[in-house]
């Protein structure tokens, strides 16, 4: 597969509103370079140096991280078009490794950049940088909202308590519909809400038996 830099890198949100021109010097004093990765291959393993930021162009991507005395990674977060991996470690310096193992889920192209050289043009007068810099802060910003439903999730009591914070925050996200699809199967949703694949069956069978929800496959209607 021929993957061509500078077509892929226009189509990605860290670079819009660049020019052809503007986006061909951005992606040369960056040093870019563009890679495809199969699934089920690793993208960065935990603990490894962050000296890349990596805009994700197509496909779709997991990050796991040890939790305690678990005896496999937890899923934290899923990561899709248009997100890019390491902007928070952008404006914190003193991290320098990854915290976490990213996998592909799916065969995903990303656009990796030199984190030290983004760094060196944040501030920027230049057009170009400044525009992405202002797409970086968007981005980082719907990643951010991504980490607080995290945490509302996992701070739930109770297993029945996740599965309805978590269809709650999708519903909430949808425009109150009523109507919910979960963008993972069962064992995928059951690692993102950080329980056993049979706990998370009792619990959504226990809300069916209360009237709260029906599902067919991925999609839940909700009645709470």
């Amino acid at each position: 597969m021929k993957l061509n830099l500078e077509e892929i890198a226009r189509k990605t949100e860290l670079f819009h509103g660049l020019t052809p021109q503007e986006t061909t010097d951005a992606l040369y004093r960056l040093n870019a370079v563009c890679k495809l990765y199969r699934k089920g291959e690793i993208v960065v393993h935990a603990g490894l140096e962050a000296n890349r930021l990596m805009a994700v162009s197509s496909g779709h991507l997991h990050v796991y991280a040890s939790a305690g005395d678990r005896e496999h990674p937890v899923l934290v977060r899923e990561i899709g078009v248009d997100e890019v991996l390491g902007l928070w470690i952008l404006h914190m310096p003193e991290v320098a490794c990854w915290p976490g193992t990213v996998v592909a889920v799916e065969d995903s192209v990303l656009v990796s950049l030199d984190l030290e050289r983004f760094r060196g043009v944040v501030a920027s007068s230049e057009r170009h940088f400044a525009r992405m810099t202002a797409n970086s802060a968007k981005i980082l910003s719907r990643e951010l909202f991504s980490t607080w439903r995290k945490l509302m999730v996992m701070d739930a009591p109770t297993i029945e308590a996740k599965v309805k914070t978590y269809l709650s925050v999708l519903d909430s996200e949808g425009g109150h519909t009523g109507t919910v699809t979960v963008p993972f199967d069962r064992e995928r949703m059951a690692e993102f809400l950080g329980v056993t694949r049979p706990s998370l069956s009792r619990a959504i069978g226990r809300l069916r038996d209360a009237g709260l929800l029906s599902w067919r496959k991925n999609v839940f209607k909700i009645k709470f």
